[in-house]
């Protein structure tokens, strides 16, 4: 039997601070407001401040009350300590303070994030005392992961009820966590806890099944995983006080199973631990995630070795059941090559000339580790501070990133573990954080060796989650969901095998006296926690109208975003996208309403703040640079212009801006200059392209335009507008061939590109090959009925091939479709 709890001593405090850390463990990965702008980690790191606060209450309500807490030393308590002091460091010297200390936009991996990994850290080592606390751990983990993968399982079949953006769920899913990677890495934590309490021996129950007694214990767990679904599928975005009520619920419903799933029998147990695993593989499955499978393989072969032969034999039809269901999902899931893991794999992965290339996210992964080492030898000790890369990695971007990922993307993480800690913490930290994972293996392995058997399999269980992770987030990085549950593990890594005794005090059954209770500095500790609250929910709440201030301009709806960004600035006026999408709503009001000097002004001020606050985010100043330009005033507009490309040098807008300011400035060498440069940077840009073809057409230079154009062909040769450009620059100068050369480029390229075959039909036409040219045209148009240039090419094939009337039809539909073309209304009057 259960001994009861003495509920009048400081074991009360004990038990809400298991409490609480179950909490934390379940809500971290799952909940989620869609009223927010970042979705799931803006939600995930609020609560978590929340949660954080009320357990430093708690912990400081104890120590006042019963004047007494020895603190547990663990061999990690050095390492921790160590590596939230170097990032206490690295955050203070860091290029931008505050984002350091607070997290940016998006991720909220702070410091303030980090103090709350330790916090959980420390809680474990000294609140978790017992086996069986452990094991109530990672039921919880089970509860969480099982809603998620089940969710995901929706997600791949395309029956979401939400639109996320970003990924496209019925190809990789996102779970609750909202990216594919990061809930890899969650699902491969859970898996090998889960994994160790599946293989072990369940020492309670026996005999025949009572099905009635099986109810209460399912149906908790059942009963949370319904709640989601029944939520997501009726409850809206506005219903939020009801969508809490709902997690609330599910929170509950989880913890009451995690206290209660000792009145399983132990097959019914099995069973569902067998189906939480299957369930949360397939959902790694959908994850795509290429790093998962080297984490998920190499983390199996660590439980293997950690947990010994003799549980692998002892286990042998479990194991053998999970491995066939395993492969026999994989094998069903991946004869789609386009769900398949290893597919998106070698689809980025070509040779040319003997070369082996990585493409996609592959490639631009190798560009971003290029920039990473460039910044460690810059800021070698203590990096440029957490959360600040994204301020920093345009000045350090190769040449090649942004055809590997994107254009103008900033990189925010490494996507690489290690390497991101160099870059954001320095070499020191890095240093510190090697030792500290040194020392989580190696306390890990040393505790197996003489480990009672049921102890060595939860270490194998925590060794593979943290392999696994590592191995996974050498092509990632953390987010608090995950981050949060990894530190949790190597607390319950220092736990395992100490036994009751050493682990804090001994409980002697004082009885708490009301009257005796300090109210004083309880009520201090009471209202400090409850400012934290109030603090922890500034970002959130600024984020629900800054959401509602992007959905507005989505719907060009100006007034009223204007009005939901300035409420969202009022509540949370540090947050610099705020400011840049206030100057933009202001930037549209002008256009749009009578106002226009009134609004001009509402938006330079706006973005001048947003430069104070938010100095690194060279948009702002290219904003204020184009107002400026409109306004005449180039001075400031060249200066504005300049500091944006200080900032990011392959800004490719900011050197058309400026190529128009000189233009302006009758500096014509330097106007072409930058025009250049603009499309150099990004083919994609056509103005920059035109502009600079239209200035070398009015100073007599038109034959330099070629040749800029054929660099840029040299370095984008499968860049199809470059392509153009170039081909009908061929034809005006009558280099038919190499016209044709370039048409059937583009056409092997993109073989539904209707520009590519007007140009090999006007090469067609040159040569009077008629036949061919009718063919190219009338392909166009079958693609395209409305093509005014294929209609025209046309009519001049048919006066080629000497059919005035069919011309003459061509023409007259030419002006059916452009009522002012000129040449069709010159040919008519032929």
């Amino acid at each position: 039997m259960k001994k009861s709890r003495n509920w009048n001593n400081s074991e009360l405090f004990n038990f809400a601070m298991e409490i609480l850390i179950l909490i934390v463990i379940f809500i971290m990965p799952t909940i989620f407001d869609r009223r927010l702008g970042i979705v799931f980690s803006g939600t995930k790191t609020t609560w978590m401040r929340v949660l954080g606060s009320v357990i430093l209450g708690v912990w400081a309500i104890k120590l006042i009350i019963t004047r007494k807490h020895r603190f547990i030393r663990t061999p990690l308590d050095w390492p921790v300590c160590s590596f939230l002091l170097c990032t206490s460091i690295a955050s203070l010297t860091s290029v931008h303070v505050y984002t350091s200390l607070v997290g940016f936009y998006g991720r909220y991996e702070g410091l303030s994030s980090w103090y709350l990994f330790g916090l959980f850290f420390f809680v474990i080592t000294n609140y978790i005392k017992s086996f069986e606390q452990l094991k109530r751990i990672t039921v919880t983990v089970m509860s969480a992961a099982t809603l998620m993968a089940i969710y995901s399982i929706i997600q791949r079949h395309a029956l979401d009820p939400y639109m996320w953006g970003g990924v496209i769920t019925w190809q990789r899913v996102i779970g609750t966590i909202g990216q594919p990677n990061f809930l890899a890495a969650y699902m491969l934590m859970a898996f090998f806890l889960i994994l160790a309490m599946f293989l072990m021996e369940k020492k309670w129950g026996s005999g025949q099944i009572n099905w009635y007694e099986q109810l209460i214990p399912i149906g908790y767990f059942v009963f949370g995983q319904i709640t989601f679904l029944f939520m997501i599928y009726t409850l809206e975005a506005h219903n939020f006080l009801a969508w809490y009520f709902g997690f609330l619920v599910i929170t509950a419903s989880a913890l009451l199973f995690t206290f209660s799933y000792e009145r399983l029998h132990p097959r019914i147990f099995n069973f569902v631990l067998g189906l939480s695993l299957v369930l949360i593989y397939i959902c790694i499955l959908y994850t795509q995630s290429r790093g998962a499978y080297m984490g998920f393989f190499t983390g199996a072969v660590l439980f293997v070795l950690v947990a010994g032969r003799s549980w692998v034999f002892a286990n042998w039809k479990k194991i053998g059941i999970l491995g066939f269901l395993i492969v026999l999902i994989s094998g069903i899931t991946m004869t789609r090559p386009e769900f398949s893991p290893f597919a998106r794999f070698a689809g980025e992965i070509t040779t040319a000339e003997t070369k082996l290339e990585l493409k996609g996210a592959a490639g631009s992964r190798g560009e971003t580790w290029k920039s990473a080492f460039e910044i460690i030898a810059n800021y070698p000790f203590f990096g440029i501070g957490p959360e600040v890369l994204k301020m920093l990695f345009p000045r350090y971007e190769t040449d090649l990133f942004r055809f590997k990922e994107a254009f103008h993307v900033k990189q925010d993480r490494c996507h690489n573990e290690t390497f991101d800690v160099g870059v954001t913490k320095g070499l020191i930290t890095l240093l510190v954080y090697l030792w500290l994972l040194f020392t989580v293996f190696q306390v890990g392995w040393v505790k197996a060796r003489g480990a009672k058997e049921e102890e060595k399999l939860i270490l194998a269980g925590l060794l593979a989650a943290a392999l696994a992770f590592l191995i996974q987030n050498q092509f990632s990085f953390g987010v608090v969901a995950i981050t949060s549950l990894f530190w949790i593990m190597w607390g319950m890594l220092m736990v395992i095998g100490e036994g009751e005794e050493g682990k804090g005090e001994v409980e002697k059954g004082r009885k708490l006296s009301w009257v005796e209770i300090p109210w004083l500095p309880v009520a201090a500790v009471v209202i400090l926690v409850i400012f934290l609250i109030y603090l922890a929910f500034f970002s959130f709440r600024g984020d629900i109208w800054f959401k509602a201030g992007k959905t507005r301009i989505g719907q060009r709806r100006f007034p009223q975003a204007t009005q939901a960004f300035e409420k969202s600035l009022k509540v949370f006026p540090f947050e610099g996208s705020t400011v840049s999408h206030l100057g933009i709503a202001y930037l549209n009001l002008s256009r749009t309403t009578s106002e226009k000097k009134k609004f001009l002004d509402q938006a330079i001020s706006t973005l001048k703040y947003g430069t104070q606050i938010d100095p690194y985010n060279a948009d702002n100043f290219f904003m204020l640079s184009k107002i400026h330009l409109m306004q005449r005033d180039l001075s400031r507009a060249k200066e504005y212009a300049e500091i944006a490309l200080k900032i990011d040098p392959y800004y490719a807008e900011v050197y058309h801006t400026l190529a128009m300011i000189y233009e302006a400035q009758g500096k014509v060498a330097l106007a072409a200059g930058h025009f250049e440069k603009a499309f150099l940077i990004n083919p994609n840009l056509t103005q920059p392209m035109l502009r600079l073809e239209n200035l070398n057409r009015r100073i007599g230079r038109a034959s330099q335009t070629l040749k800029v154009f054929e660099r840029a062909l040299d370095k984008y040769s499968n860049n199809l507008i470059i392509l153009e450009r170039v081909a009908w620059l061929y034809l005006e100068h009558g280099w038919i061939e190499k016209t044709l050369e370039i048409s059937q480029t583009m056409i092997q390229i993109d073989p539904s590109i209707t520009t590519a075959y007007i140009l090999r039909a006007e090469v067609y036409l040159r040569k009077r090959d008629a036949q061919q040219a009718f063919s190219d045209f009338q392909q166009v148009i079958l693609s395209d009925p409305k093509n005014v240039p294929a209609h025209i090419g046309l009519g001049r094939v048919y006066l080629l091939m000497g059919n005035q009337d069919r011309a003459r039809e061509e023409f007259e539909q030419v002006l059916m479709l452009d009522a002012k073309n000129a040449y069709a209304k010159k040919m008519l009057g032929k």
